[in-house]
């Protein structure tokens, strides 16, 4: 179970950064669709989800919660260069709306699986993963600031894409960072679940 999670986790993470590559270059005439991708990629992140919390949760694996954790920092190392390179994007204001979807979606993504490992392990402290998009949230208010104040003769119309985007980190990172404990809830109906699995098997043992 431990070799079934982790290599359907890397696969998923592997995809996603190439998905991520893909959307970050320059237009492609491609036939694969953003959403056919996701979905595949959802499909494989899934499957190792589901798997790593079953070996951890029901049959206390006590190596794959170490993997995991691992895998969670590398998913934030991840989504904080997929930020940092939107950004930069963001500030040229060279895309149009469907790149600017594809941003979110692709984001989106990232911070979904961010999550999801979160919550496989029990325990699990997100707060020190919001720092980071903290600062990076800093730093786009202080380009949005310098882009529209100082520098002058933009479109304004990308000033929407730009605030856009900040809310959405901005509030993530924010309620991250806070722990106001709007996972609590689907974190106790797992544990519960699991772990009045894990008791029967314990008894039928």
């Amino acid at each position: 179970m431990l070799l079934v999670s982790v290599t359907a986790l890397a696969i998923a993470m592997l995809g996603g950064a190439k998905l991520a590559y893909d959307v970050l270059g320059p237009d492609k005439e491609s036939n694969i669709g953003i959403f056919a991708a996701v979905i595949a990629l959802g499909l494989a992140y899934a499957v190792g989800w589901l798997t790593a919390m079953v070996a951890i949760r029901v049959y206390g694996n006590l190596i794959l919660p170490i993997l995991i954790n691992w895998l969670a920092w590398a998913c934030l190392a991840g989504v904080c260069y997929l930020y940092v390179e939107i950004l930069e994007r963001l500030y040229l204001q060279q895309y149009d709306l469907w790149r600017f979807l594809k941003y979110m979606i692709v984001m989106a993504a990232g911070l979904v699986a961010m999550v999801g490992l979160h919550l496989i392990i029990e325990e699990h402290n997100l707060r020190p993963f919001a720092i980071p998009l903290l600062i990076i949230s800093l730093i786009q208010l202080g380009l949005i600031v310098y882009r529209y104040v100082f520098v002058g003769a933009v479109s304004s119309i990308f000033l929407l894409g730009d605030v856009t985007f900040l809310f959405g980190m901005s509030v993530f990172s924010i309620f991250t960072l806070a722990h106001v404990g709007l996972l609590e809830p689907l974190r106790t109906r797992f544990t519960n679940y699991f772990d009045m699995n894990s008791t029967s098997i314990r008894t039928q043992d």
